[in-house]
């Protein structure tokens, strides 16, 4: 809106004139801004319907707080309003916001889940177990009102958990954090209670992985499962190095047999990767097609996304038979040691395992093309391939009548 059309729609307000004023054009709106009383404007719609709002720029956006309808809010007072409403906006109160507040504030935490959910639509289906699964530890917690949980309240209930304790409080936290800093209803996040009194506990970093004289016996509990789909899950993991979900959720059209590889869509950085397939682990995945490939999914499964969940009672199986204890995300850090034995380069295993690089400043510097990669991934089957033999069998002879 140019300032000669503001001025042309700027006049001292009157009953009469007003009540005059004619309907705005279909679909749109006309405001008229009142010369006696800066920051009133009365909004005319199609049909006519007039009304009052102050409409004032607070920091880098445009207010509009609505104060009534025409005639049942006469201008003068409209006027009067508008003046108690500006008072309160030179103080730092939004009386729309402050309602838009109080509503939400009594929002219980079961709400606040739901809410929050419904927001971030990219969530998978794991995730959300797991989220739904922490909050449900905060018996009788669900029902309240957020704005009722406090710092006393957080630290009792941290002490009486046992198992678990940090994920459930963190759960907790990303949904007070969510309220406090995107919802704007709480002023503080009760559990930050435990940063101040430094009550996290330190995070470990796992280190358990295959060992080289572990494989062989893993391996070959594997290839004797019964659940193929569960089978090629865990070659795959073992042999791309990909996380769980990764996997689980290939589609087949990412899968391309003729140039053996596969992209990983929407991974954990919030990229797609592309990750190879190596020649020993090429014809399990060629025959899963033959029982999955009418689906879109490589891992179809009954979860609500249609895949398979963690397949825990064919790794209970493999963990059994072989006495090798594993989790999916240990065949990650297997691969990548295996990489490292395979003298690969760190930069090189760095990009096999899709962590970003931009943080590191030669990292940065460093593309590792598909061939190298794809070779990398190769050697790193080979030598898995090697680990599985007895007395060191011709590797390579193998490897091409995997192909």
């Amino acid at each position: 809106m140019t300032q000669k059309n503001k001025q042309d729609r700027t006049f001292n307000f009157t009953q009469n004139r007003i009540k005059d004023l004619p309907p705005a054009p279909l679909k749109k709106r006309i405001e008229y801004f009142d010369s006696h009383t800066k920051k009133l404007i009365c909004r005319v719609s199609d049909k006519g319907t007039k009304t009052f709002a102050v409409l004032k720029r607070v920091g880098n956006t445009s207010t509009r707080i609505t104060l009534g309808q025409y005639p049942d809010l006469s201008v003068n007072d409209a006027r009067v309003k508008a003046q108690e409403i500006l008072v309160d906006l030179s103080n730092g109160r939004n009386p729309t916001e402050e309602k838009r507040k109080a509503k939400l504030k009594g929002m219980t935490l079961g709400e606040l889940l739901e809410r929050y959910l419904a927001d971030k639509t990219d969530l998978r289906e794991a995730t959300i177990k797991d989220y739904r699964k922490n909050i449900k530890a905060f018996t009788g917690w669900l029902e309240k009102p957020i704005e009722s949980i406090t710092r006393d309240m957080v630290l009792t209930q941290r002490n009486q958990f046992t198992g678990g304790r940090d994920n459930k409080m963190r759960v907790l936290r990303l949904l007070m954090h969510y309220a406090t800093d995107t919802l704007k209803v709480l002023d503080s996040n009760p559990v930050d209670v435990l940063t101040d009194g430094k009550l996290w506990a330190k995070l470990k970093r796992k280190d358990r992985m295959i060992t080289s004289d572990q494989i062989k016996d893993w391996f070959a509990a594997v290839l004797q499962l019964d659940n193929e789909k569960a089978k090629v899950y865990l070659l795959l993991l073992l042999h791309t190095g990909l996380r769980d979900e990764d996997v689980r959720y290939l589609l087949w059209q990412d899968v391309d047999f003729a140039n053996d590889c596969i992209i990983a869509r929407d991974t954990k950085n919030h990229t797609d990767f592309t990750a190879y397939i190596a020649p020993q682990i090429k014809p399990y995945f060629r025959h899963l097609y033959t029982i999955t490939g009418d689906n879109p999914y490589v891992f179809p499964g009954l979860n609500k996304d249609g895949v398979m969940d963690v397949p825990r009672k064919p790794i209970a199986q493999v963990i059994k038979q072989s006495g090798v204890e594993f989790s999916s995300h240990d065949l990650k850090r297997t691969f990548l040691t295996i990489g490292e034995s395979a003298m690969i380069p760190f930069s090189l295993l760095k990009a096999l395992a899709n962590h970003k690089t931009n943080n590191d400043v030669t990292g940065g510097y460093i593309n590792a093309e598909a061939k190298t990669r794809k070779e990398a991934t190769f050697k790193i089957a080979d030598t898995i391939q090697a680990y599985t033999l007895p007395n060191g069998d011709n590797v390579i002879a193998l490897r091409s009548l995997a192909r």
